[in-house]
């Protein structure tokens, strides 16, 4: 049976698409957003999927874009199924992330179900075309941002017509009530209805009710659907003090089984002795107008639950004065400004003067048509500091007049990301390019790379190296082993290789060279990077060629560092964690009893550890509130990610295999495999508790760090269950008796 995944947030459509296709020999699953949808298929793969756009928590658009970055779920058919996002833009835009079929509401049954099967038939008959490759993150923001600011439009157009079409409406209801009235009605001192008849020629209103109050009945002698009791009441008050009444609206169902609305209004009616004997007057069927209002409101709801609920500042300014005239909360908080004061300000006023050309000039070419973003713009807060902004700008009509929408984009923490980056790059390039070792990177038979040492010892110009054939550079004598080593290295035999081997230089001498490689990975391809030195004098300086090997290790592990600092560049909250993790771990292994290389092993497991986390985005790893499943799910893929990583490299020590088990816990409650005692490997216990001590100790954006004393007592706590017994007792002997400090 063909499995179909529906996605709709508005119940009475979800159950009714639902309905239609269980009729017809589907079987179905329902979700609300795009948030239940992806747990959905994740737990039952479906063999296509039906989505709304316009969704609370994840719409329509960004679920597509999900679906395709999951490998998993993207070779299912994605179909789109909107009444709101109707434009060729949107469509266009579905197409982009990868959806086969974009369907506009409403679509006959018939019709939907024709479409359904041509593209079940087309996909799983043969080897239908994939979708398209998923966009990237600037485009798929600009398209999204687009089709956002289109719907804001046609919403704030909708509205401006609503009020319109309203205020027509009322005028020419207020206009009809003046000069007549739809029913004619008299009741008795006792409020007993004792006459009703139309207006004129018109047919009763009342009429309109399935069942109506009849002559000797009072008005809420039968159940409406409003008011209700104390609306009622308060009317018999009214009517009991023989008071006037003006326009009081009841509703009941109609004939037609939908709600109808009724006001009426009346006088009281006097003898010639003063004595009150009943009332008269006149009733309007107004179910049209309660219609309008109602679907008003929806509309205002609607675009206010949109215009808030948008995660960029959005404000709209006046396309000429350039005044703001309404935002939403999150450019309140960008700024700093309640949202009355925004309303007095201008562009110019949150731009900083020396950028202000620019940026105005930014501002045009998006009017014009010329540009779909303006990258990089300062903007100036409350308090006179300044944030960088990505700026989304379109023309509409707001409030009867020429309006701007903008949507701006907080990219502040992108840039200092970036910035810190290159300075990173910058400084591990100087230690290269200025280390007294030569350092090159071969992919077996070419010179990708060699640092101006490389290029000294071997007597080439700078740059002269680049692409220069391997074989070329060694002795004839020497190939075979060189290329045996290079081999073993590429194909995984050999974690790391160290040799000597004579070298051609450029003027055709030759000289001895000392090198060690080992196997990484570039662009996804494999490469060998590597040391190498001049050792020509080796049997007159053995003790100096010691001093290279252990520049060499030294090197080594400065490229460690320098990957696990280019690691938590991303996450400034853990920047450090895994070098004290590696201290801390080194320490435990120490009073363990662990020998210096097995000491050492720990170290570099402890550095590498969390190398994963390069795969999660940086704004989960900083988010300071709680995270949501999925956000969770992802960061506790990091171990898994790390092992990928690090398996392809073959240390000396499992340090892959620390890295994939350091979240496992003695009782098995641990991820990513539920491992339990003896299973998790020594060295990933003595990890799990180090990492665990940082952690606690440590200041998150959600929480404040523990003190040392109260972070042991809950490991202690947690001995023998989810932490090693003997770990946590070395862990507290080297805390408690030998006063060991958490390092800085």
């Amino acid at each position: 049976m063909i499995h179909v995944l529906i996605v709709e947030d508005h119940e009475e459509n979800r159950n009714l698409l639902k309905m239609l296709l269980q009729a017809n020999g589907y079987r179905v699953t329902a979700a609300g957003d795009g948030l239940e949808a992806l747990a959905a298929a994740r737990r039952d793969r479906p063999d296509a999927v039906v989505s709304d756009v316009l969704m609370p928590k994840m719409d329509g658009f960004a679920l597509c874009r999900a679906w395709m970055q999951d490998t998993a779920l993207r070779p299912i058919p994605f179909i789109f199924y909107s009444a709101t996002y109707v434009r060729p833009d949107d469509e266009q835009f579905a197409m982009a992330l990868g959806a086969v079929r974009y369907l506009i509401k409403p679509v006959e049954a018939q019709v939907f179900l024709r479409e359904l099967r041509a593209m079940l038939q087309q996909w799983t008959g043969r080897a239908a075309p994939g979708p398209a490759a998923p966009l990237d993150d600037a485009a798929s923001h600009v398209l999204h941002e687009s089709a956002l600011a289109r719907k804001l439009e046609d919403k704030m157009a909708q509205l401006e017509a609503a009020n319109h079409r309203l205020a027509q409406s009322e005028a020419r209801f207020r206009s009809l009530t003046e000069m007549s009235s739809d029913l004619y009605w008299e009741s008795d001192a006792e409020h007993r209805l004792t006459r009703r008849a139309s207006a004129g020629e018109k047919s009763s209103t009342a009429s309109v009710f399935a069942r109506t109050a009849q002559i000797g009945e009072r008005r809420w002698d039968i159940a409406y659907l409003s008011p209700d009791a104390a609306g009622w009441a308060a009317h018999q008050a009214v009517l009991d003090a023989h008071q006037p009444f003006r326009e009081f609206e009841f509703s009941r169902l109609g004939a037609d089984g939908t709600e109808k609305f009724i006001s009426i209004s009346g006088d009281p009616v006097f003898d010639a002795s003063g004595a009150f004997t009943g009332y008269r007057g006149v009733g309007t069927n107004i179910t049209k107008r309660k219609r309008a209002e109602n679907a008003l409101r929806e509309s205002e709801a609607e675009l206010r639950a949109m215009f808030d609920g948008v995660v960029d500042g959005i404000l709209v300014a006046d396309a000429e004065s350039r005044e703001f005239l309404t935002g939403n909360p999150e450019i309140c908080r960008m700024l700093g400004y309640p949202l009355e004061e925004i309303v007095y300000m201008g562009i110019p006023d949150i731009h900083r003067k020396q950028d202000l050309p620019r940026a105005m000039e930014q501002f045009e070419k998006m009017l014009h048509g010329e540009i779909q973003l303006a990258a990089d713009i300062p903007v100036m807060r409350r308090d006179g500091s300044v944030f960088y902004a990505d700026i989304k700008a379109a023309r509409i009509r707001f409030d009867g007049r020429d309006a701007m929408l903008g949507i701006y984009r907080d990219i502040t923490e992108r840039k200092q990301a970036e910035r810190a980056l290159v300075e990173s790059e910058q400084r591990f390039r100087s230690l290269v390019e200025q280390s007294l070792v030569g350092i090159f990177t071969i992919d077996g038979e070419r010179v990708v790379y060699t640092n101006p040492r490389a290029e000294e010892i071997l007597g080439y110009e700078p740059g002269g190296l680049a692409g220069a054939s391997v074989t070329a550079l060694i002795a004839n004598e020497d190939q075979p082993a060189v290329e045996r080593e290079i081999r073993r290295l590429l194909t995984g035999e050999a974690p790391i290789a160290k040799l000597e081997f004579r070298a051609r230089r450029k003027d055709g001498s030759e000289v001895t060279i000392g090198a060690q490689g080992m196997r990484t990975r570039v662009d996804d391809r494999p490469v060998i990077v590597g040391v190498l030195q001049d050792i020509s004098e080796k049997k007159r300086a053995e003790e100096q060629i010691q001093r290279y090997v252990a520049q060499l290790e030294n090197a080594f592990m400065s490229t460690v560092r320098v990957v696990t600092t280019l690691a938590e560049l991303r996450d400034p909250y853990t920047a450090g964690h895994q070098r004290r993790v590696a201290e801390i771990a080194l320490a435990i292994g120490a009073e363990f009893g662990f020998d210096a290389r097995r000491q050492e092993g720990l170290r570099v497991a402890g550095y590498l550890h969390d190398i994963g986390k390069l795969s999660i985005p940086s704004e989960i790893l900083s988010k300071p509130g709680k995270l949501s499943p999925i956000e969770f799910k992802m960061v506790q893929g990091h171990a898994q990610a790390s092992y990928d990583v690090l398996k392809e490299v073959e240390f000396p020590w499992p340090v892959a295999e620390v890295a994939l088990q350091h979240h496992e816990r003695m009782d098995g409650s641990g991820y990513p495999q539920g491992l339990k005692g003896e299973a998790i490997l020594l060295e990933a216990r003595i990890v799990a508790v180090a990492n665990a001590i940082d952690a606690l100790c440590s200041h998150r954006p959600y929480r404040a760090g523990l003190g040392i004393e109260a972070v042991l007592t809950e490991i202690e706590r947690d001995r023998g269950s989810l932490y090693d017994a003997e770990v946590v007792d070395a862990c507290l002997r080297l805390f408690r008796d030998r006063r060991y400090r958490l390092p800085q």
